[in-house]
């Protein structure tokens, strides 16, 4: 029976799981298109350039294959987030100020996490083309409603702002390898490789903040400790003003809310506010999201977004 196997991290879905999980897809994309959201159905396949646009970690992301057709190399979906987003270059060609976009549908990862698979069936929403906190709120709210409707419930987010990690190290002139390994460092709280690849800056205000950003993760109070940081620094204030009302919105959802500012991933690929849900009986977390603005500015876009996704494989196997 060995030619039945599927390869590592794959798995077939049965009658049981396969009728959950479309049972779910019906409620959530109800539920965003409630909310204004246009339901979207991007292509399986793009070319490789396109996927190149977005990122070095999507590129590696990605399965490959050679069109028949034209000789190019393709990538198969792996992120129907920058799908959504080729989606709105184009819904913007005619005219459209603001896209609300939705979407479900499988895609492919060449590597997965531990116990993970690397085939996802991802849902989500993305709000094009406004700068505004409300786009930030909206799109977390219904997140969370979106949760609460399949009955998750003692939901926690847990939220940054990578504009202050970004205010801090554009003052410091580092290398990208030093950028990459600082990064590194500071989503692991390795303090003390921090400080070695800070040590030839000597002693500065910038150093200074992005250490003590290591230290600063916990409830709302911490807010309060993010201000000090920089009272000068009128962005610091905004972050920290509109973070108090995300985590006001948040709280009267009946949802919890954690900040950490050592939380930086994607910090090439998000540009503000960033959030990650988890749910008790989750080992993992059951969703992501952020403001990703100009995701295509490499393709002479730029365009404010924010949206989430999460992977209905990993809620149906564990709900």
């Amino acid at each position: 029976m060995s030619q039945w196997r599927l390869p590592d991290n794959l798995e077939d879905l049965l009658p049981a799981k396969a009728s959950k999980l479309e049972f779910i897809r019906r409620v959530l994309i109800d539920l965003f298109e409630s909310h204004g959201y246009q339901f979207i159905m991007p292509s399986l396949l793009e070319y490789e350039d396109s996927l190149r646009a977005h990122g070095k970690d999507l590129d590696l992301d990605t399965f490959k294959v050679v069109d028949q057709l034209s000789g190019r190399m393709m990538g198969m979906s792996s992120d129907l987030t920058t799908q959504a987003s080729r989606v709105d270059a184009y819904l913007v060609d005619q005219n459209n100020e603001e896209n609300k976009l939705c979407y479900a549908g499988q895609v492919l990862r060449t590597n997965a996490g531990s116990g993970s698979s690397r085939e996802l069936f991802q849902i989500g929403l993305e709000y094009f083309g406004s700068e505004k906190l409300n786009a930030d709120i909206e799109v977390q709210t219904i997140l969370i409603k979106s949760l609460q409707h399949l009955d998750i419930n003692k939901i926690s987010m847990d939220i940054n702002d990578l504009s202050i990690y970004r205010s801090i190290i554009k003052n410091i002139d580092l290398t990208l390898s030093e950028t990459d390994d600082l990064s590194k460092a500071i989503m692991l709280k390795d303090i003390s490789s921090a400080k070695d690849i800070l040590k030839r800056f000597g002693k500065n205000k910038n150093i200074d903040q992005l250490i003590a950003l290591i230290n600063i993760y916990g409830d709302s109070k911490v807010l309060d400790e993010l201000e000090k940081l920089d009272k000068d620094n009128s962005s610091f204030i905004e972050s920290v003003k509109n973070l108090k009302i995300i985590s006001e919105k948040i709280k009267q959802l009946n949802a919890d809310v954690t900040f950490d500012f050592s939380e930086i991933r994607g910090y090439q690929y998000h540009k503000g506010i960033i959030f990650t849900a988890y749910a008790d009986g989750y080992t993992s977390a059951v969703a992501q999201g952020g403001r990703y603005d100009n995701l295509n500015e490499l393709l002479g876009i730029k365009r404010p977004a924010t949206g989430f996704s999460l992977d209905l494989r990993y809620l149906i196997n564990n709900l």
